[in-house]
């Protein structure tokens, strides 16, 4: 199969994933009511949350488009966040490393974003601050590795590989950033769904390593 129809194919089939995956609006709602925030000055509400920002911790958003919609669909158990990057704080400033494709960027390259720009408004739905329970070697270690993976341009995973490392899409280089960082292969636990091995969002924040800090809602 051309390398073309085989990544069409795969989102196809992620689509049909989708569909008959988390499927409940509800389960937007997991957090206890006070770890939810909503307001119409999604600016104040955004600048507010960078308390919450730690080195190494997953900053999560959900897009408003439709490609968004469908990736946040293949959560199992939590449907509120479709794309999920690492933050560190470099020269007093807050950044997210992340991996995505499509119109957002066109290159494919990993990019290093500022976090009010990875966040924006305009863009989101939403986004989420998590806490993951890491030590201080394991933070910088980890840091080492996202700095890495950036200056190689590592490109965006079409095919949704895990098996490889060339190209990753951004669960997948959280997921694997991580298992570098802390050696340790079972700090995720990744999705199967019919033999098919993915790593979803909800999979690197619905987690015994991990804690929900905060949940702004545009």
């Amino acid at each position: 199969m051309p390398k073309q129809n085989k990544a069409w194919f795969i989102i196809i089939y992620f689509i049909w994933i989708a569909i008959i995956s988390c499927s409940n609006e509800t389960s937007t709602q997991l957090l206890p009511k006070d770890s939810v925030q909503t307001a119409a000055n999604a600016t104040k509400l955004k600048d507010s949350a960078k308390v919450f920002l730690t080195d190494g911790c997953i900053v999560l958003r959900r897009g408003n488009d439709i490609i968004s919609e469908m990736f946040s669909k293949l959560n199992q158990t939590d449907c509120s966040y479709s794309h999920c990057g690492i933050a560190f704080q470099e020269n007093g400033k807050w950044f997210v490393y992340h991996s995505i494709g499509g119109e957002d960027n066109p290159d494919q390259k990993m990019k290093k974003e500022r976090y009010e720009n990875f966040i924006l408004p305009a863009q989101n739905k939403g986004f989420g601050i998590c806490q993951l329970t890491l030590k201080n070697a394991q933070i910088d270690k980890l840091h080492v590795i996202l700095d890495s993976l950036y200056q190689k341009k590592i490109p965006f995973d079409m095919k949704f590989d895990l098996q490889s490392d060339d190209r990753l899409y951004c669960a997948e280089m959280v997921y694997k950033s991580i298992q570098q960082a802390t050696q340790n292969d079972t700090f995720f636990q990744i999705t199967d769904h019919k033999g098919f091995k993915f790593v979803s969002t909800d999979n690197i924040f619905v987690n015994k390593q991990a804690q929900l800090l905060c949940r702004i809602n545009y």
